[in-house]
């Protein structure tokens, strides 16, 4: 017996090595599929507006769905938050009452309540819905004496144009609240939200009082989005007024940007420049301003020399700037890009 243990304890460390030489080391990072040289593209946003087109630029896939499906979003990584489809209407936007319960509350004095919505960078304390959680021991919790009311726009009836809104906990990644239509308080929905970190968020809509995907894909197979949201713009007299405005956000789970404005030339960016940049994962970072009005053209034009550099988490360096905002045809909301990875 004595000599079996012998011989096994002698073999198996012999075999271990053996096997060991024979393994590849696994590849840190895909290849990206990305040709050789400057690409171009046109995203198809429609003269409405009404696509949102999610793009990676490693893999060179392309995804499309339908915008505004979702009302509310809630965070699937870190710690918790919830975001709006403010782009959805002028008027979406979100108020707190204080120290009224839920059920007293079926009437609104428009008047007296301080209407917010989400600032499109992306930061917790920007959002219409900061601080509006509490860590506990075993989670979060929302605060007892805070309601808040979700103005969706004049497309809603006006008996379901307010929701009321209780967060109640946040726990192992299930948000749970309460809601319901104020000028309806007798209908009203405990609703629970799971949550997939895979994605960004969990989208939900009070039209089916269900989750809607609005991310077509993981939050590792894309880079940026073309789509509508809402953000505060000076007027013509410097006053600053909420627009809804169409633009590019990125994936700040797996890119970061560099906007160039007083750099070298977009051709002779290279690889050398980009690695000695500094990179934010602002989400609006590349955001609507790489284009302008021109009142004299009647039309936008692209801002000259502006380009952006994208860092991907793989490590890949990407220089891309806008090219137009029209199709072939004339018609506005068909973004085209030109990019090149850099090697």
């Amino acid at each position: 017996m004595l000599k079996k243990y012998l011989l096994y304890s002698f073999i198996l460390p012999v075999l271990a090595v053996l096997f060991s030489g024979c393994e590849k080391e696994e590849a840190l990072y895909p290849k990206p599929n990305v040709p050789a040289g400057l690409q171009t593209k046109s995203f198809a946003m429609g003269e409405f507006y009404q696509n949102q087109l999610w793009f990676d630029f490693e893999s060179q896939k392309e995804y499309t769905n339908a915008f505004g499906q979702w009302d509310l979003g809630f965070s699937c990584n870190g710690e918790p938050k919830i975001i709006l489809c403010a782009g959805k209407h002028s008027n979406y936007s979100v108020a707190k009452v204080l120290n009224v319960p839920f059920n007293d509350i079926h009437v609104l004095d428009l008047k007296k309540l301080n209407w917010e919505f989400d600032s499109p960078c992306g930061d917790a304390d920007s959002l219409a819905f900061k601080n509006c959680f509490v860590k506990q021991p075993q989670g979060y919790s929302g605060l007892s004496n805070e309601t808040y009311i979700i103005d969706l726009g004049t497309d809603s009836s006006y008996t379901k144009r307010y929701i009321k809104m209780k967060i109640h906990t946040v726990r192992g990644g299930v948000y749970e609240f309460q809601w319901g239509f104020v000028y309806e308080p007798s209908e009203f929905y405990l609703t629970k939200i799971y949550t997939n970190t895979n994605y960004n968020y969990a989208y939900f809509s009070f039209f089916t009082k269900d989750l809607v995907k609005n991310e077509p894909v993981d939050n590792n197979m894309w880079d940026i989005v073309f789509t509508t949201y809402k953000e505060t713009i000076p007027d013509d007299n410097g006053k600053m007024y909420p627009y809804i405005i169409r633009g590019a956000l990125i994936n700040d789970q797996k890119l970061s940007v560099c906007q160039i404005d007083n750099g070298i030339a977009f051709e002779d960016c290279n690889l050398d420049y980009a690695s000695k940049q500094f990179y934010n994962k602002k989400l609006d970072e590349i955001g609507y301003d790489w284009k302008q009005y021109s009142q004299s053209a009647g039309k936008y034009t692209i801002v000259p020399n502006r380009y952006y550099i994208l860092k991907t988490k793989n490590g890949n360096f990407f220089k891309m700037r806008f090219v137009d905002f029209y199709d072939d045809q004339g018609r506005k909301g068909f973004p085209k890009l030109a990019w090149q990875i850099l090697n």
